[in-house]
């Protein structure tokens, strides 16, 4: 074993380091690159994402019409599995809204929408007449839609 190192050899140690730091720094920079380069989203991107995000209010609300007259007739809850799942989809519906509060004020379609959602809700919790109910969810209906309709 030599105590010397032979001149103009490196390390394989060495080596491997400089590569990967060349290959980490190059990576960094191809995405600072990449991103600075990407497009804006336009409104109408911005708008059907939104629109997406809403999917699960929208078919709550059209579930509780579905299932609310299947479970309340007169004021007194006819069927309870279908009562438990009309309140749990206006809640579905109700998360969904208020997780896009701050798109949705952004566009100022937040508190009709909520109010809609909230009117319903206590319907539901009221064991209100399915055809209050009903006439409530074509409400929210309206108010989803127009809460995307740009």
């Amino acid at each position: 074993m030599s105590l010397y190192r032979q001149p103009g050899r490196f390390a394989t140690r060495t080596i491997a380091l400089a590569v990967g730091a060349a290959l980490v720094a190059g990576l960094v920079l191809g995405f600072v690159l990449g991103r600075s380069t990407a497009p804006d989203p336009t409104l109408a991107e911005k708008v059907a994402g939104l629109r997406s995000a809403l999917a699960p209010a929208r078919e709550g609300v059209e579930l509780v019409a579905t299932e609310y007259p299947q479970a309340v007739r007169g004021g007194r809850v006819v069927a309870t599995t279908e009562y438990a799942a009309a309140q749990a989809d206006v809640q579905r519906a109700r998360a969904a809204v208020d997780a896009h509060a701050a798109d949705l004020r952004a566009v100022g379609k937040a508190a009709v929408l909520q109010r809609a959602l909230a009117d319903l809700a206590a319907a539901v919790d009221q064991r209100a007449e399915p055809a209050r109910v009903r006439q409530l969810g074509d409400a929210a209906n309206a108010a989803l839609r127009g809460a995307t309709a740009f």
